[in-house]
């Protein structure tokens, strides 16, 4: 487990650099959520001043990592 965990923070750090947008991401992740869900990480995303995409992207990959490893 801890070669993963390390493996993922060196992903992390690696993408961290470049934050501009990437033409070649072509992988999705499908999340079923019911309407109420939707409607709230939408709204969050929107005050976050993201759209949904990167507001998921910056929840899973900066804010979850950034307050994993510290």
């Amino acid at each position: 487990m801890i070669e993963e965990i390390k493996e993922i923070i060196r992903l992390f750090l690696n993408n961290k650099k470049d934050k501009s947008y990437d033409p070649y991401r072509s992988e999705r992740i499908y999340v079923r959520v019911t309407e109420d869900e939707k409607i709230m990480i939408q709204s969050l995303a929107k005050i976050q001043k993201r759209d949904v995409s990167n507001f998921i992207r910056w929840l899973a990959l900066s804010k979850y990592l950034d307050d994993f490893i510290q």
